[in-house]
């Protein structure tokens, strides 16, 4: 099926590409070394391609066929393909995007696997969202769209919307019980609902909406008392509906709040992602627990020949997820039973694919923390309650961009697994990246990051690579 997507797609990419220049290509290629495991920075959202080994290559190559902006017709198209491949301890070759999509109006269906992250944030510095964060390889899913912000023109464009249905497949899961200990498939549900408060000439834009993911399959196996039929479990999955006291599947989102100000020269934004995960959306959420940030953006172009130090963004985010108790506000009383945030008393993976966390990659893969630290062979972390501080920046100086990262974190474990003291970690990354005016417009790039701590082998890193990007015209 992959072979013939991708032909589909390069015969369509040959049509367009005579009559508009909307098809873009990019690579790239990294040489790494570091003291021990990748450093945290260098792997954490990068969509599974970079190896947990630290001496690696890394090389991708990318094809795009985006949508025609220039033309307002009914029905367009656009395709991408991506092969990504890396060597260090093994080789690993695959398919990083591989999808074809297609858009009535403003409608979007998506078929195939994409990169992409889910829910209000910065997408430039952050630590990464909580529900989808683009640190997992994409997986193959059918979507059903509207992409972009719509404005409902009663309103005279004041409030505007998007929305997304999918469901995809995330292949063979092993099973904490049931009369088998694996299941050959399970798939995940994703559906999305946000609203946009201002049109184009306002300053201030205030944005609300909520994301609900489910991962699911193989109940006949996991309760057979019960003979759930696959349809009826997906009812029971996409609506969160109880059945006989239980959830059917493992269920994680977020309800979300932020608002925007463009002043002249800056413009800032502040969000707040709000976990849900135990008991219901719409009566009871875990006030405490959530990912809260504050980006501050440059708006006022600066000399592009300029030699001297310009900060271009700025970002600060602290995530908390020590509580993992549905309280309820008015009573203070427990509603319901205590979360285990990104791991399930159903499936062993948890919320992952590939091994890689679906969600944000501050919550991490047993694997990749300190042998010496307890974990249980029936979660998939052996952390989920931390507090985590998190600060960037970008900036250009002498014609270079700069890019900085670092995150504080104290780290206390998971529900079957607390440490016997707080671990504290720090990680950090600086790289820089330069064009140059050979072959159109290339440019080379480098890193130097390092982790210290107690929850993560301490190790240094030097990473360079060269990037070219274009359009096929």
């Amino acid at each position: 099926m992959r072979v013939c997507l991708i032909f589909l797609m390069l015969c369509l990419a040959s049509g367009s590409y005579a009559q508009d220049s909307t098809v873009f290509y990019k690579t790239s290629f990294a040489l790494s070394g570091a003291t021990d495991q990748t450093p945290f920075w260098v792997r954490a959202n990068q969509n599974g391609n970079i190896p947990l080994e630290g001496n690696f290559a890394f090389a991708n190559l990318g094809i795009y066929k985006r949508y025609d902006s220039n033309h307002s017709k009914l029905l367009q198209w656009s395709a991408g393909a991506e092969v990504a491949a890396s060597y260090s301890t093994q080789t690993n070759l695959f398919f990083s995007d591989l999808y074809v999509t297609g858009k009535i109006g403003i409608l979007e269906v998506l078929a195939g696997q994409k990169n992409g992250v889910t829910g209000l944030m910065d997408t430039t510095l952050t630590s990464g969202s909580l529900s989808v964060a683009g640190n997992a390889r994409p997986f193959p899913r059918l979507q059903l769209a509207v992409p972009d912000y719509y404005p409902l023109h009663f309103t005279k464009d004041l409030v505007s919307f998007k929305l997304s249905y999918s469901d995809g497949f995330i292949g063979p899961s092993e099973i904490n019980y049931g009369i088998a200990s694996q299941i050959p498939r399970t798939y995940f549900h994703q559906k999305t609902f946000y609203l946009k408060f201002g049109n184009a000439a306002s300053r201030l834009h205030v944005y609300t909406g909520f994301n609900h993911q489910a991962m699911w399959g193989g109940e006949a196996k996991i309760t057979p008392l019960y003979n759930l039929a696959p349809l009826k479990a997906y009812w029971y999955t996409v609506t969160g509906k109880t059945f006989h006291f239980k959830k059917i599947g493992n269920h994680f989102g977020t309800v979300d709040i932020a608002g925007e100000w463009k002043g002249r020269n800056w413009s800032y934004f502040v969000y707040r992602q709000n976990i849900y995960e135990t008991g219901s959306l719409f009566r009871i959420i875990n006030y405490q627990d959530g990912l809260n940030g504050l980006r501050i953006r440059r708006n006022k172009p600066y000399d592009k020949q300029n030699r001297h130090f310009v900060f271009t963004g700025f970002l600060l985010e602290v995530l908390g997820t020590n509580n993992q108790i549905n309280r309820s506000p008015f009573e203070d009383q427990s509603v319901y039973e205590n979360g285990d945030y990104y791991n399930s008393y159903i499936y062993r993976r948890g919320w992952s694919y590939k091994g890689k966390e679906i969600g944000t990659p501050l919550i991490p893969e047993s694997g990749t923390t300190k042998k010496n630290l307890p974990r249980n062979d029936s979660e998939f972390t052996n952390n989920n309650h931390l507090w985590a501080f998190h600060s960037g920046f970008t900036a250009i100086w002498l014609r270079t961009s700069l890019r900085f990262k670092g995150t504080y974190s104290r780290n206390n474990g998971s529900l079957l697994g607390k440490f016997d003291s707080t671990k504290q970690q720090i990680s950090l990354i600086l790289s820089a990246e330069k064009k140059l005016k050979i072959l159109k417009e290339c440019s080379i790039y480098s890193s130097i990051s390092c982790d210290i701590g107690e929850l993560y082998p301490n190790s240094y890193g030097l990473l360079i690579g060269f990037r070219k990007a274009g359009f096929l015209d």
